[in-house]
């Protein structure tokens, strides 16, 4: 008898620590800026290439480039960078940086586009995109650069704003990520990097509680800021800068006690390749 009483008590005490794991959930991806790779560069080549063995190393659930892929907009550039990334095995997305993509002085985003979605199963066409890496979380891709010609400064068009305030009204029990190439919070103040109009995006996601990060690049410096809602604004390294690294984001997520952005834990890791 006694001992049947002391396998209950262990029984329900397993039944409740499995319903309260339960509730819980951890996410953990890397992301990589501003590789600004060059067909003339082979020695890039190398380091994408342990990437590949690292993130398989490191088991994330995904990966993402933050824009700035390659450093000039040309075609040829794109299908080699793809070509040299095409070794890693971890599902992965590409947000459009100022360098990959504009009518003036390179090729079109309909193009660049075209080319990553051609060699990656995983990318949508679209320039702007959402997926869901499990089913607690969104993550969305916006695009901050012109569509003409060149610029340092980055601009959220009114249609992402709108598309994305319908997705997060839509999904109001999810938690949302946030990715595009240039810093809402900025790493260090550089009007010439900017993003410019920021007041009706930021006045949007005011509106809803399930943002809880916002990750970019462009600055090639890594730096996490915290707005007055809880929302980390993530700024990456440059991977084309001498030690070649990149960030591996962990987030803590308990349902039962979430109530605002601060409720969730996040740490973040520098990796050098």
């Amino acid at each position: 008898m006694h001992k049947n009483m002391k396998k209950f008590i262990l029984f329900i005490f397993a039944l409740f620590i499995m319903q309260g794991c339960s509730y819980a959930d951890v996410l953990e991806f890397a992301q990589i800026s501003d590789v600004h790779y060059t067909i003339d560069n082979t020695s890039l080549d190398k380091y994408l290439y342990f990437l590949s063995l690292s993130l398989k190393k490191h088991d994330v659930d995904f990966a993402i480039f933050l824009g700035d892929n390659v450093d000039k907009s040309r075609e040829e550039d794109v299908i080699s960078f793809m070509r040299a990334i095409h070794s890693i095995k971890t599902p992965y997305y590409l947000v459009l940086g100022k360098n990959d993509a504009h009518k003036l002085s390179g090729i079109e985003k309909e193009v660049y586009m075209d080319i990553v979605s051609t060699f990656n199963r995983n990318q949508t066409e679209k320039n702007y995109y959402y997926f869901k890496p499990n089913s607690r979380f969104v993550c969305v891709v916006l695009d901050d650069t012109p569509d003409f010609a060149y610029s340092k400064h980055g601009e959220i068009p009114d249609e992402q704003i709108v598309w994305l305030d319908n997705l997060l009204t839509k999904y109001p029990q999810k938690l949302f990520l946030i990715f595009h190439h240039s810093p809402v919070i900025p790493p260090r103040e550089e009007y010439k990097l900017s993003m410019l109009n920021t007041e009706k995006y930021t006045s949007m996601l005011k509106k809803h509680s399930n943002v809880i990060l916002i990750s970019s690049g462009h600055y090639h410096q890594e730096a996490i800021k915290e707005d007055e809602r809880g929302v980390r604004h993530i700024s990456a390294p440059a991977f084309m800068d001498i030690p070649h690294s990149y960030q591996i984001i962990k987030i803590y997520y308990d349902e039962k006690t979430y109530k605002s952005p601060k409720d969730v834990e996040v740490t973040v890791t520098k990796i050098k390749v």
